[in-house]
This record gives C-alpha cells, structure tokens and sequence, in this order.
C-alpha cells in the first residue's frame, strides 16, 4: 500500500479503538435508576473481559484492512484518473459542484452533530475545525499521484451515524455519562456535572468524533485540489467560490422545507456519485454504503415521538398521561402544553393545575386591565393562553421557531393562535423590539430557553442577545407611561438568579426590580419592573397567588458577577473567567491536527505560504464578528444568518474579480484600507455602534462587510502569484482553524476584542509577505 493510505489506515485502527470502547464505557458510568456506579475494581475487570473481545475485533479489522490495500490503491488510481479526464469544457461546471460539496457536507454534518448530542453545541466551532482539518489535509494532497479514494468518504459517514446513534439511543441506560457538562467556567445550564473519570468519556468520544469528520474530509478536500490544480487560480478560486454559496443556498433551501438528515445527506451522497470512478464496482459499492447510511439515519430510534427538524433544532413531539402535548429539544425535555382553562381548573382535584395556573396568571394580576401584550418566547401558547383569559384585547406573540408555533397552533387545547386577538410573530426578540412601533401594557418574558438550558439555535455557543443589558432596555422602550416587563426563569442557582437580577436593575436605570418564586412550577422565578420604575404590588395579590417574595435576597447577595451584554451576551455564566477547560478541547483539536498533518508529510511546511495562514485566521475571526452582529442588527433568525454567510462569501466573489479583471499586484495599500477597515469598525462597535434606524443598519453591514471584502482582494492578489493553489488554500484552511480557536478567547474578552485579534493576524500576514517577497515560491508541503 501506498504511504498516504499507510497513513490512513492507521487513523482508521485508532478511531475503530475509540468506538469500541465508548459503548461500554458509556453504559459502565451511567447505571440505571437504583444502581450505584461500579468500583474502579469491577469497571476495569469489565472492561478487561469486553478488551479481549476488542482485541479480535481490531485483529480482523487489522487482516480486512491489508487485505484490501491492493484494492484501495487501484480504487486511488483510477479515481485520479477519472478527475484527469474530465473534459475541459465541464471543468469549472465540476468545481462549482465539488465545492457545493464540501460547504453542504460541512453545514449537514456540524447541523447533525448537534441534535444528537448537546455539548456540541457548546464547542460551536469543534465541528466546523474537524472539516477544516480534513479539508485542509486534502487540499494539500491534491499534488500527488497516489491519493485517499473518495468512496471512503460513505462509509465513514455511515459509521459515525451508527457510532452516535447507538450512543444516544442504543444503549440499555440512558447514557448520562455523555450528558455533563465537560468544563467548569459554565456551571448554571442544567446539565449534569460529573467526575473527571467520566468527562474522560466525552473527551474520547470528542477525539473519535474528531478523526472520523475528519478522515470524511480528507478525500473531499483531495477532490476540490485536484479540480482547482487544473485551471488558473483566480477563475479556480471564483468558481470554488460560487460552489461554496449554492452549498449554501441548498443548505438554506433543505432547512426552509424542514426536511430530515435523510434528505440533507441524501443530496450529498447524489453529489459525491458524479465524482466516482465510472467502474461498476466502484458505483455498486458507492450505492451499497449510501444505502447503509441512510438507512441507520433513518431509523426510528423513537417511534413514539413525532420528530420534525425545524430550521434551529430537532424537535420531538409526544403527549403525557393527560393527552397533552410535551415537546423535547434534542431528546430533552423542553416544553409542555397545559389547559388552564376555566372549565379545566374548576373541574379539576389535582392542585398542582391550579398552582400551575396562578404562575401563568400572575402577570396579569399584577398589571390588570393589559390590553396590549407581547409575550417573548411564546412557544406552545401557554404564555398566550394566559394573556387571553386575561382579557387583552390584542397579543403579540413572538417565537422564533415557526414548528413550535405550528405544534402550539394544532395541539393546544385552548387555541390560542386560533384567537384573532392574537399576532404569531416568527421572528427573534430583539429584532422585532428594534422594528416595532407598538407600545404595550405587559410584556411577558416565558420560561425562554431556560428548561433545556441550551439554545440548539444558538449561533455563537450559548450566548443570548435577548437576556442582555442592552436587550431588556429595548424591551423597556416598548412599554406603555405605566407598563410592566415581566422576567421569567428557572432560576438554577443564586449566581445566575443574582445576574438576571443586576440586569434588570441596570436596565432600570438603577430601580431594583422585584422577585418572586413559584416553588411548584419548576422553580420559576419571575423578576418584574413597571416603565417608570415604581412598580409595588397589593399584598392580597401575592396571597391569592400563593407566591413568595425575595427582593431582600437579591438585594443584599454577596454575589459578584458580571453582566450580560451585547459584547459579552454569557447569560450561563456568572462572571468573567477564561476558559481554561476548553483549552483541553482546544488543545486535543490542535494534537490531533499536527499528529494528522506529521503522518502525511515527511517535509515541514513552507514558511512563504504564511500570509495565506495569518489571512485565513483574520478571515475567520471577522467572519465569527460579522455573522455575530448582523444577527444582532437585523434578527438572529436562522434565514438572516445564511443570508449574512452567503453575503460574505458574495464580497469574496466580488474581491476576487475584481483582482482578476483589474489585475492587481501590489498589496500593501489593500492592507492599508484593511486595517482602516477594522479599525473604524472596533472604534463604532465600542462607541455603542450605529443606530437601530434602517440608515444605521445599513451602515452596520457596512462595516462589517469592508474587512472581509479588502481581505478578499489581498488573498486573490496573492494567490495569483501562486503556482500551486492547493498548498495555498490548505494553508488558508489551517488558519481558518487557528482563527476558529482564538475565537474563544471573545468568552473572557468580549466580541469587541476580535478585532484587534484580527488586526494582529493580518498585521502577521504583512510582515510575512514582506519577508519573503523576494523568496522563490514553493509548495506548502510536498506529498
């Protein structure tokens, strides 16, 4: 066998390792209700016993591997040969479509991930850095004769569909050891925190999540190189460009229509056929593991449950013992449907109900007579329910996930959505606060993500714009002279119910808010405050709602935390730490990228590609700054973010061109206009940013956009001096990853601090290019 699937193969063997071991270490540490964990002395003779059986198991795989080395390798060749051939005339039809590939792939495999396991979600990027890697590491290889085949990349998207999904649903017991939170700076979401032996759990399946995305990629990667290498690089690198926005278009079109992962992965498999060796054993095999793919992602792990994959999440929709409605994010619990209504609660013995009753009535008692509400996060309509038995004459509804608003619509008792009373809203909080002109009586903050304590919406980890400083004082601006903002959460611990306490107050202008907790509705806390901010309560009102007060709590905590703000929007956590223990992944990520890059290369990389390095990590984080605060300017809905990526990639296009039709060489006066760039955008970011008008949104896009269209035109300056294009954009990709990891520090700095992240990377990518100027250029790597 050929040294690179040498290589390969040994990457295999440690992922299959990895897989094995992961079920019963998951099942080991996570017993049944009623079962204690096993002693370190029985988990290891356990583990002893299911090693030996491993052991065979890796011995077969280790004699099928050699055995189809012959067979790889001329499945390698033939596949080069194939990608040789394509006529010219469909050359460019073919990098369009291999580069729709990747970003698809890429967008369909990060979406995946996250709805099978939740601390995905917390690494917002982990999945987006293992493409990069597999990318990278692919492009790189587009040079040599011998290659990875790209049939590999089926099967190793059916198995770690397999691998998942026997993790999540397969096992005996539900696996809670794969359910903590794996770091300690964030220690109010809900989730369970564990040992370090059990953390040790995540991590491994961190690590084999992480070589088999991108072991996937690899050969995709090798696919686009080899494409690009045949034609110039500037038209190769614009109709690269042009595939990566109909990978997004498709992206944006599959989540409009909430189709399944089926679907998702279905087109990629479709892609990836006109690509293969036109061999029929090659296409027999190609169909074989596609249909072994698809069938494993659609099987009904939970037939019982109505699943539906809205554009931000996997949705489950079931019903309890009383008939009504319970929704799960994820698999989690995330919502139920109450009837609250009169006939309901007069007829019923279960006090529960009419407790339940009172906390979803008691904003209404506070402030009676509300004929204009807005209820934030009106989910399934309970919120809304209340609101109309109230007697508001109009509500105003706003949930951002249009399934949970349809589910409401067609499964709650009272029909609330079906009122004309009612205005369903689709759309975020803080967009449609910035755009109305409406002034209310009440508004009603639900239980806004706080049961699952996760937001798989969610585009930077589990920052919220909504629960900011800033956030709740334009709630504030759309009360009424005498109108009430009402808060609710469940509340966690006293760190967290401190900050959203502090919050109020300084959204208040000073005015301590008051607090009240519901003991019997999940530990509901609701902090309320009047526009003038002078809002008191008759005591018979707290008596009938049978609620306690704790203004005196809050008021005297010892507490110190930091506030959320839009700069630094960390609702979950109580104050400003670095995050140390991300550094672990973080540094796992790097391990497993250098351990992947040093088996396939013998040579170091060339230092004069070193401005595409420092350039793809600029890019990154002013892409991550960018995607940020277009959400927050104009809604963080899932069709303004596809809108915004698609727009970066629109001004890459442009810059591209306009190097190729202008034919530009010199850089130094881009990089110039670059750092003017970013530098009015830190210096208006941090001033308070422009205003929520439709001239100061426009102007916000503005600024965000000219960073990444002036590091457009300097990469495409450059790159046409290339004579290898492959090298370059492998090392763009390592510095986008490189880029991806910085962009952690914004959890102890801030967002505002990206940029002059940013203006340190592109300032590296100046010197590097001026040192090596007059150098010869050369290959990256040499494979």
């Amino acid at each position: 066998m050929g040294r690179l699937l040498h290589s390969f193969r040994h990457f295999i063997i440690l992922a299959f390792l990895g897989s094995v071991f992961l079920p019963p270490l998951a099942y080991l540490s996570s017993p049944a209700n009623g079962q204690a964990i096993p002693s370190p002395g029985q988990l290891y003779l356990r583990l002893g016993v299911f090693g030996a059986a491993a052991l065979a198991m890796l011995v077969a795989l280790c004699l099928l591997l050699r055995r189809l080395e012959p067979h790889l390798l001329k499945e390698s060749l033939d596949q080069a040969a194939f990608l040789e051939n394509i006529p010219d005339r469909f050359l460019s039809v073919a990098i369009v479509g291999s580069a729709s590939l990747s970003l698809f792939l890429e967008l369909a495999v990060i979406r995946w991930q996250g709805s099978i396991f939740e601390f995905f979600a917390f690494y917002k990027n982990y999945g987006l850095l293992a493409c990069f890697a597999g990318l990278g590491l692919g492009y790189a290889l587009s040079r040599s004769e011998e290659g990875i085949p790209l049939i590999l990349a089926v099967p190793l998207l059916a198995w770690q569909f397999g691998l998942l999904i026997a993790l999540r649903w397969g096992l005996p017991n539900r696996p809670y050891s794969l359910e903590t939170i794996p770091f300690r700076e964030q220690l109010t979401m809900g989730l369970r925190t564990v040992t370090w032996d059990q953390n040790g759990i995540v991590y491994l399946l961190l690590t084999v999540v992480f070589l088999l995305t991108a072991l996937t990629f690899v050969p995709v990667g090798q696919l686009c190189g080899k494409l690009m290498e045949r034609k110039s690089q500037l038209p190769a690198y614009g109709f690269n460009l042009l595939g990566s926005m109909a990978g997004v278009l498709l992206m944006f079109l599959v989540s409009f229509l909430w189709t399944p992962p089926v679907v998702w992965f279905g087109l990629c498999f479709a892609i990836l056929l006109f690509f293969f060796a036109r061999k029929p054993r090659t296409l027999l095999l190609a169909m074989g593991f596609t249909t072994i793919a698809l069938m494993t992602l659609a099987w009904p792990v939970n037939p019982l449950w109505n699943k539906i994959y809205s554009p931000y999440q996997s949705l489950d929709l079931g019903y309890g013992p009383n008939g009504l409605m319970i929704i799960r994010a994820a698999g989690h619990y995330y919502q139920r449907v109450h009837n609250l209504s009169d006939i309901e609660v007069g007829m019923t013995t279960d006090p529960a109900v009419r407790e339940t009753r009172d906390y979803y009535d008691f904003p209404y008692r506070v402030r009676p007579n509300a004929n204009t509400v807005a209820v934030v996060g009106a989910g399934s309509g309970n919120d809304v329910a209340a609101a109309l038995r109230s007697g508001a004459q109009h509500v105003d509804a706003i949930e951002i996930d249009p399934a949970i608003l349809l589910a409401g619509k067609a499964n709650h008792p009272e029909r609330p959505y079906d009122n004309p009373r009612v205005r369903p809203i689709v759309n975020d909080a803080r967009s449609f606060f910035r755009s109305t002109e409406g002034r209310y009586d009440l508004i009603v903050y639900g239980l806004l993500d706080s049961h699952t304590l996760l937001s798989q919406a969610s585009s930077v980890r589990l920052d919220s714009f909504v629960y900011t400083v800033e956030g709740l004082r334009e709630a504030r601006s759309r009360l009424k002279p005498n109108g009430v903002l009402s808060l609710s959460f469940s509340v966690l611990n006293d760190a967290l119910g401190t900050k959203i306490y502090q919050m109020m107050k300084q959204a208040f202008d000073g005015k301590e808010p008051l607090c009240f907790f519901f003991s019997s509705y999940d530990g509901a806390q609701v902090f309320m405050q009047s526009e003038n901010g002078g809002l008191s309560i008759p005591q018979a009102v707290l008596s009938d709602a049978q609620v306690a007060e704790r203004p005196d709590f809050y008021r005297n905590s010892a507490i110190k935390v930091d506030l959320s703000t839009d700069d630094w929007p960390f609702l979950y956590m109580p104050h400003r730490v670095y995050p140390v223990s991300y550094l672990v992944v973080l540094g796992l990520i790097l391990m497993l990228t250098v351990v992947l890059y040093a088996s396939f290369f013998r040579e170091q990389p060339k230092v004069s590609h070193l401005p595409f390095f420092f350039l793809g990590a600029g890019f990154m984080l002013v892409e991550t700054k960018a995607i940020t605060e277009l959400g927050l300017t104009f809604g963080n809905t899932w069709q303004v973010i596809a809108i915004a990526i698609a727009s970066i990639l629109i001004m890459a296009f442009m810059a591209n061109g306009i190097v190729h039709r202008l034919r530009l060489s010199g850089t130094f006066s881009l990089y110039f206009l670059l750092f003017a760039s970013l530098a009015a955008g830190w210096w208006i970011a941090t001033s308070g940013g422009l205003p929520s008008t439709i001239s100061g949104r426009i102007g916000t896009a503005v600024i965000l956009t000219c960073p990444l269209f002036f590091s457009g035109i300097v990469f495409s300056t450059l790159l046409s001096a290339e004579s290898r294009i492959s090298s370059a954009m492998s090392m763009n990709l390592m510095g986008a990853m490189c880029g991806g990891i910085l962009e952690y520090n914004s959890m102890y700095f801030g967002f505002h601090f990206l940029y002059l992240l940013a203006i340190g990377l592109y300032a590296a990518a100046l010197l590097s290019g001026l040192a090596f100027r007059s150098t010869r250029v050369l290959p990256a790597f040499e494979g």
